[in-house]
């Protein structure tokens, strides 16, 4: 999923939390963020301090998950045929005995979705993270080669 489409309901940060995240981003100073927002300094230290525990917390659980079995992560290289891919992900699956939700078809569209007009030829021209979850969801994400 990319981040436009990440359920922001099904989020560990809130909206405050994300639009303060995306201000320090961009260079903003605290006080520039507590002066838009209409808080205090102390008010955005404390909502941003928040947030890196609650992204620190998320990001280990991942890990956690990955590293007891529970999910599989499938990296699939530049230069990929896309068929060749679907195939990596189906049998990453089978091996750790997790039944994918997404038919051929739906894996295809996750893969066109995620890379956009990065897919020439049916050849991934960008790198591929594929997170097959306990529930057989799928998650999809472009990574640097």
């Amino acid at each position: 999923m990319s981040p436009k489409e990440t359920d922001q309901n099904n989020s560990f940060l809130t909206e405050r939390q994300r639009e303060i995240m995306r201000m320090r981003k961009n260079n903003m100073k605290k006080s520039e963020i507590a002066k838009i927002l209409n808080i205090t300094r102390q008010d955005v230290t404390i909502l941003e301090k928040r947030a890196m525990i609650n992204i620190q917390k998320a990001f280990n659980t991942i890990q956690m998950a990955y590293e007891e079995g529970l999910s599989v992560r499938v990296a699939i290289g530049k230069g990929t045929q896309i068929l060749d891919a679907i195939k990596e992900i189906l049998a990453a699956g089978d091996q750790k005995n997790i039944k994918i939700r997404s038919s051929i078809p739906e894996i295809f569209t996750l893969l066109k979705i995620c890379h956009g007009q990065n897919i020439k030829n049916g050849i991934i021209q960008e790198g591929t993270e594929v997170s097959i979850l306990p529930d057989g969801s799928l998650n999809v994400r472009q990574i640097a080669d």
